[in-house]
């Protein structure tokens, strides 16, 4: 039983280590000069570029929508954002998401602060998770030993 639970703990955690990508299809961004920065979508198999693929900009404090666009032969030119943002291509009914790049001036304001306040709250939580349902499964286990135990004690009394 404890193999089991352990297991599917194991596929379901590792399931999401492949969450947003698509085989052979690859998103690149390049920092350029006056805080500006080339997205590249391009198909590794054939070596295309992508063409009239949808970009979004998306703040990673806001979860608002900073830029929208359109690949054009594979490239796009835009303007970075002054805060922490995740870049977004859709490819049919599926996505490819990378992190954007940071400016050189750094991102400003306490946009830094809120991720990596957000990162804190999440990871604490799912520790908390991850150790109750650990304590769970020992206690259950524990408790069946103990009550096997106590059983057999009745039989030869």
């Amino acid at each position: 039983m404890l193999k089991k639970v352990f297991l599917f703990i194991l596929v379901f955690f590792t399931s999401f280590l492949y969450a947003h990508k698509i085989s052979g299809i690859t998103l690149n961004a390049k920092l350029l000069e006056n805080d500006k920065m080339q997205i590249k979508g391009f198909n590794k198999r054939s070596k295309k570029m992508l063409n009239g693929n949808k970009i979004k900009l998306f703040s990673q404090a806001s979860n608002k929508v900073l830029f929208e666009g359109f690949l054009k032969n594979g490239l796009l030119i835009t303007k970075i954002p002054k805060q922490p943002y995740m870049i977004f291509m859709y490819v049919g009914s599926k996505d490819v998401v990378i992190k954007g790049l940071e400016p050189k001036s750094g991102f400003s304001g306490i946009y830094a602060s809120k991720i990596n306040r957000a990162f804190n709250y999440t990871l604490l939580v799912s520790l908390l998770f991850v150790f109750s349902t650990i304590i769970l499964i020992f206690k259950n286990f524990f408790l069946k030993k103990v009550s096997k135990r106590n059983s057999m004690k009745g039989k030869f009394n």
